[in-house]
């Protein structure tokens, strides 16, 4: 398996996967997120791949896409240790979890980030993705912020 820079030929296979995680979120939190609209999720990919401060990898094994992952450097002048990376988007194929390909992703963001000096690196999850939010306690990450929300649609 290797980790590279994702590619706007990865596309197809990003969408797929990207598929089975909205899927993935969509049982977990049911009523929460809509069913993927691929033009969407290809234009927000596409404009990912444009950015200087996006960082987009991918995970494949035999041209098989495994994995992926997205992070958005953030400069935050209001902070002490002000360079952030935030990932935005990750996700492995179910069949592939539990193999180190995201803890594989994750050693990869984290050289970038030696790399460019990052103070930082922050994400969210959901609090009833108990998989992934067990994956990043693992890894390192600790709850830090509380974040909440109101559904005005009731």
């Amino acid at each position: 398996m290797i980790v590279r820079n994702f590619l706007k030929e990865d596309l197809p296979q990003i969408l797929e996967l990207c598929r089975e995680v909205r899927q993935h979120h969509i049982d977990i939190l049911e009523g929460y997120f809509t069913r993927q609209n691929d033009e969407l999720e290809k234009l927000g990919f596409l404009e990912s791949l444009t950015s200087q401060k996006t960082i987009a990898l991918v995970a494949e094994n035999n041209n098989e896409i495994l994995g992926y992952l997205l992070a958005e450097e953030k400069f935050a002048p209001y902070l002490v240790a002000p360079k952030v990376i935030h990932i935005t988007n990750f996700g492995v194929k179910k069949s592939a979890r539990r193999q180190g390909i995201g803890k594989t992703l994750m050693d990869a963001l984290m050289k970038i980030c030696y790399e460019r000096s990052i103070d930082e690196v922050r994400l969210g999850v959901f609090n009833k993705n108990t998989q992934a939010y067990k994956f990043y306690e693992n890894y390192g990450f600790e709850p830090f912020e509380q974040r909440m929300f109101m559904s005005l649609k009731k």
